[in-house]
């Protein structure tokens, strides 16, 4: 008997890295802009690796974090936790790199 799996195949090329190259924020959120990539298109799910640049100001702390990335969605993408949970402006540092899962078909970025 045989039996027939439905799979993706996720990061074919290895794992593209992005850098954010402004942030933006206002009474109800915290944006971090990207430049587009080659490596992550709109066709594109799996694991990225993103530099973070800048922090946000101590009063966005509190706020919810987006990423615009045109490239893989052309609009903002809330950034979660494992859980749903929204990744908050306090949760991202300066000059660090964070690896974060893109569910295409779903529409979700997640914090690894």
């Amino acid at each position: 008997m045989a039996t027939s799996f439905i799979f993706n195949r996720t990061n074919l090329s290895g794992i593209p890295c992005i850098e954010s190259k402004s942030i933006s924020a206002n009474t109800t959120s915290v944006t971090f802009n990207f430049d587009p990539s080659p490596a992550v298109s709109p066709r594109f799910s799996g694991l990225i690796a993103v530099r973070i640049s800048e922090a946000a100001e101590a009063s966005a702390d509190a706020l919810p974090v987006y990423f615009n990335v045109p490239s893989i969605a052309g609009t903002t993408i809330a950034l979660t936790e494992a859980g749903g949970t929204a990744v908050t402006g306090a949760d991202l540092a300066a000059s660090s790199i964070y690896l974060v899962f893109y569910d295409r078909f779903n529409g979700i970025l997640q914090l690894v």
